[in-house]
């Protein structure tokens, strides 16, 4: 008995290891962290890496409803908007606290008057999102996932705090 259940758990732990040769590679992981040689916040915007760009995480709080708002820039010395051909991005959020589990979000293009002049048809470097239920002084994780110059990435703010780095209060 003792040779059968050892036989079993080699060809468990042996079989769980292998991957699938059509396995898709897992995303690239980007967190907020103060590595790289540079700040990870500008101005009122929790800063991420995101593959060439860097991804700027902001809040509107105001009694008619909270959204948040994503900026995409080129990472040089002197950054500038930078439009990427997608058409939404997708995020989970979690109240650190544990309240409220995770929530599913989609970030939209921002109208066009809250976007620079010039964006090319299907590209967008603002995106939007409505987070009626955002806790404003209480840490949260926001997660996106997009393909970014053709690589999954995933873009992760760890430590967001939606009255710290509001763009606007009411």
């Amino acid at each position: 008995m003792r040779v059968l259940i050892g036989i079993i758990l080699c060809a468990t732990l042996l079989g769980c290891g292998q991957k699938s040769e059509n396995a898709a590679p897992p995303p690239t992981v980007i967190e907020t962290s103060s590595t790289g040689g540079h700040s990870h916040e500008k101005g009122t915007m929790l800063l991420a890496d995101a593959g060439r760009y860097h991804a700027l995480l902001t809040a509107h709080l105001s009694k008619d409803g909270n959204e948040l708002d994503i900026f995409f820039e080129t990472a040089g010395k002197t950054p500038h908007a930078h439009a990427l051909p997608l058409a939404m991005l997708k995020a989970s959020i979690q109240i650190r606290s544990g309240e409220g589990g995770l929530k599913e979000v989609e970030f939209v293009p921002a109208p066009a008057d809250e976007r620079p002049n010039g964006e090319a048809a299907g590209t967008c470097s603002h995106f939007v999102a409505k987070v009626p239920w955002l806790r404003p002084d209480i840490e949260h994780r926001v997660i996106v996932r997009a393909i970014l110059d053709g690589k999954d990435e995933e873009i992760r703010w760890n430590s967001f705090i939606p009255r710290k780095y509001a763009h606007h209060i009411d």
